[in-house]
């Protein structure tokens, strides 16, 4: 980020930029983490005792909520996640009839059917196209924020009542990307630092092969990040893949694959990236859930600022 993004930052969002600046050291998320679940014990216990109440109702009846936290917090990132049927055509029908934007622009709305219409009024290819109000335009995915083994998991791993900061659905195009699109849409690998302790949840709406689009991350790469230059102990930024395979065993390299409506969960914090598919546009659910909401991760727009372009 540049110098003057920084200073924009600081301004616009004064909260988020000073949570940025000193949650990149361990101890610091220790600590606050610590502290925010120290507050919350009682509130906690009467939220998952809630939860636990519903799971009968879940949508993922067969997943062992306690062996997924414990893999979530060893791995940083837990499979075994697989949305209903009805659940995936649902979204997907939503998708469907609704306008994305290019480049998470709200100015840049088109039907994702006229992607080709669309780069060309924008003169470049469209990697990624993002929905706005997804949770208010969509019930499925209001459904899933509901569901009771989803709350209890980020209870748990939060260790405090979760606060849900953002629900986030896009296309991931099979297009040959600006080198600037890769490195803002994060297809290069990358930490995020959104929060003291968070994490997300991500569904595949669509079916993701080897190599085809899929999210990748460096298993345990939380607990243990790259250290290639004396900054990066405290600095964000972007790595290589070269880097990468230096620094970590090829195993600890996971590409998640699966058909539509796999999913999972993951502390970003890890070292991950999106691979850009090759064949088959990706449609991608992202809830994510942290100890604060800072107001920045949510895709919430007024609909009359909201413009097709295309």
């Amino acid at each position: 980020m540049s110098v003057r993004d920084s200073l924009r930052a600081v301004r616009t969002q004064p909260a988020y930029s000073l949570m940025r600046g000193v949650a990149r050291f361990a101890s610091v998320r220790t600590a606050v983490a610590g502290l925010r679940s120290a507050l919350h014990r009682k509130r906690l216990q009467q939220f998952m005792a809630q939860c636990e109440s519903g799971f009968g109702n879940s949508l993922f009846p067969g997943v062992d909520c306690d062996a997924f936290v414990t893999r979530l917090r060893h791995d940083g990132i837990a499979l075994g996640l697989q949305l209903p049927a009805d659940i995936v055509t649902a979204i997907r029908e939503c998708a469907d009839q609704s306008p994305c934007f290019a480049d998470r622009k709200s100015e840049l709305g088109f039907r994702p059917e006229r992607r080709a219409d669309a780069e060309a009024r924008l003169g470049k290819p469209i990697l990624v196209a993002q929905y706005f109000n997804t949770e208010t335009n969509c019930r499925a995915v209001g459904s899933l924020l509901r569901d009771p083994k989803l709350g209890w998991i980020a209870a748990r791993y939060l260790g405090s009542v979760p606060t849900f900061v953002g629900a986030n659905l896009w296309w991931t195009f099979p297009v040959e990307p600006l080198e600037a699109d890769r490195d803002v849409h994060a297809h290069l690998f990358h930490r995020d630092v959104d929060d003291f302790l968070f994490f997300k949840f991500f569904f595949y709406l669509t079916r993701v092969g080897p190599g085809d689009g899929a999210h990748v991350c460096v298993m345990a790469s939380h607990r243990r990040p790259p250290i290639l230059r004396a900054a990066d102990r405290w600095k964000i930024r972007r790595y290589s893949d070269a880097e990468i395979a230096s620094c970590f065993a090829a195993e600890k390299i996971l590409e998640v694959c699966g058909p539509a409506g796999t999913g999972f969960a993951e502390n970003t914090l890890c070292v991950h990236k999106g691979r850009t598919p090759t064949q088959e546009p990706r449609l991608l659910l992202q809830l994510q859930f942290a100890l604060f909401d800072y107001g920045v991760m949510h895709d919430r727009r007024n609909p009359a600022a909201l413009q097709i372009f295309c």
